[in-house]
């Protein structure tokens, strides 16, 4: 049971909580999972009233998470069922108001099958809310009561209770799951019944909400991603709607991540109901039903299916076998859903393959024919493989601007070959600084415009050699602009490439640097001479004294 004042378990046969010490009276051992709480004291008694409105009538019992009471409202002056929540389930000030909002949505339910809410709050840090009070029996009861008899529901027993609550869970779901579905909030009615607590599991945090669970040992309804932190969504409710069937048939749950086998413990039930239990409790929720109404149909054709002669094993296999180990829970997203969805087909492409892992190419190679016997052409960066020719001498290759085709053989070919290396030289640097004697050495040794023209400017037009003689000194003949072109018919002479020299730096250089630097020198000392020559001149006419003076005073 569960100590209402700290929340702490107590076993069955003590009388009082060994954590707090609180008394509590009449505690029986081997009572049902309802009636085991029933002997907990009640925060209140019959005669309170709670949040100045509710008069207690009755203690109708505890449960996992609180306690029931049958109280009227003065108020409306109608009776209704007042549950008050533990107060160590929700302690933060966020965790009340996400209870609230939670209990706010049940309060949209107006079908049949559900339990009307009627309000929800707060008093003395206890949170509570109001429901409809029906006199009815609760489904755990009547379990208990088939199995004190040793008897238990039939697949055709069970067919109409999973319609009334795949009816009820179906309209339930358009606001969000009910996420305490259990035999304890299923209360049955002699004309039909009604679900109640929706939303309760959402209000509460979630380690604490399964921890009471476990200690009213009805944890075997609770799914596994809300008791591991996965994401929500309604299929938690199909795990605990099939759950609830299984335990309808065979009287078994699962326990501790283990699945019972139905057709272990009844061999006489239809085989199509085993594989419909065991999607339903799959730990992964895309294995599930989508909804309520996809399970009870599925149900109901796995009653109307014939079943084979040969599935139905002999008097001798009744006994239980061991139960199959829960499969490990796939992590739920809703990418994974579009996954399952749209499956794969045959005639979609493959996926890119990364360019990281594309195979690396070597140099490209071109093959150029060459004439038999001529000489091999010059190497160059691209990789050229010899292609003797026997019946043409030369190939033409077709001009990409439409114009005539131009013969290839082996010399022009070489000839191309070497003009391209020639280009691809690098020019001198024109932007080395020259002095005059560097200037005139450089002129002096220049050859003549015809035997040694100036190179092909880059970047920045280069100098050009001098012109000729003329009766008076001219000056240095500037280089000539980039578009001019040598007259038709002859072609451009090239030069060997310009050198780069530098000027060497004579000593008179350093002499000047020498006499400069002491030149800074004297000139700071003088400065800093007469500073202190004017600041001493200040001090002395301020005290009184007259400049140049010994200490005679005016």
């Amino acid at each position: 049971m569960l100590c209402y004042r700290c929340g702490s378990h107590v076993p069955d046969a003590n009388d009082s909580c060994g954590t707090c010490g609180l008394k509590l009276t009449g505690a029986a051992a081997g009572a049902g999972p309802r009636r085991r709480g029933a002997t907990v004291e009640a925060p209140y008694k019959p005669g309170d009233v709670f949040a100045k409105r509710y008069a207690i009538r009755e203690v109708i019992g505890p449960g996992p998470v609180g306690h029931v009471f049958r109280a009227l409202d003065q108020e409306m002056d109608v009776e209704v069922a007042l549950k008050i929540i533990n107060p160590r389930l929700v302690q933060m000030p966020e965790e009340r108001t996400q209870f609230s909002l939670s209990l706010r949505a049940g309060k949209k339910l107006t079908h049949p099958h559900h339990v009307r809410v009627y309000e929800e709050g707060e008093d003395r840090n206890r949170p509570f809310f109001t429901t409809q009070l029906l006199e009815g029996m609760t489904l755990r009861r009547m379990i208990e009561q088939r199995s004190a008899q040793g008897q238990r529901f039939t697949p055709k027993e069970v067919e109409p209770l999973l319609a009334q609550l795949a009816e009820a869970l179906d309209s339930a779901h358009k606001y969000g799951p009910h996420s305490d579905l259990k035999p304890e909030n299923i209360i049955v009615l002699p004309d039909m019944l009604k679900v109640t607590d929706y939303g309760l599991a959402l209000g509460i945090p979630r380690l604490p909400f399964v921890q009471a669970q476990k200690v009213g040992r009805v944890a075997c309804y609770v799914a596994p991603e809300y008791a591991e932190g996965g994401e929500l969504d309604t299929r938690m409710d199909l795990y605990s709607l099939g759950v609830i069937v299984g335990e309808l048939l065979t009287g078994q749950t699962p326990e501790e991540g283990q699945v019972p086998e139905l057709l272990a413990y009844d061999p006489d039930l239809p085989p199509g109901l085993e594989a419909l239990y065991r999607r339903t409790t799959n730990a992964n929720p895309l294995a599930r039903p989508k909804t309520a109404g996809e399970f009870l149909a599925e149900f109901t054709a796995a009653l109307a299916r014939p079943r084979a002669a040969s599935s139905k094993p002999s008097a001798g296999a009744q006994t239980p076998a061991p139960s199959r180990p829960r499969p490990k829970p796939v992590p739920f997203s809703l990418t994974a859903e579009l996954a399952t969805a749209f499956p794969p087909r045959s005639d979609m492409l493959p996926p890119p393959v990364p360019t990281s892992e594309l195979p690396s190419l070597g140099a490209p190679t071109i093959q150029v024919p060459v004439v038999q016997g001529g000489p091999p052409p010059e190497s160059s960066k691209a990789t050229l493989l010899e292609v003797p020719t026997w019946n043409s001498p030369t190939l033409e290759i077709p001009n990409a601007s439409g114009g005539p085709t131009e013969p290839l053989s082996a010399e022009s070919i070489s000839q191309r070959l070497a003009a391209k290396a020639k280009e691809e030289q690098t020019p001198p640097d024109a932007t080395q600084p020259l002095d005059s004697a560097t200037l005139a050495a450089i002129m002096g040794s220049a050859k003549p415009a015809v035997s040694a023209p100036a190179p092909k400017p880059r970047f920045a037009p280069a100098p050009a050699p001098v012109a000729a003689p003329a009766p008076a000194p001219a000056p240095v003949a500037r280089a000539e602009p980039r578009s001019s072109m040598p007259p038709p018919g002859k072609a451009a002479p090239r030069s060997a490439p310009m050198p780069v020299l530098k000027a060497p730096r004579s000593s008179s250089s350093n002499v000047r640097l020498v006499l400069l630097a002491l030149a800074g020198l004297a000139l700071g000392a003088a400065g800093g001479y007469g500073l202190l020559k004017m600041r001493q001149a200040s001090s002395q006419s301020s005290s009184g004294l007259v400049p140049g003076s010994k200490g005679v005073k005016r």
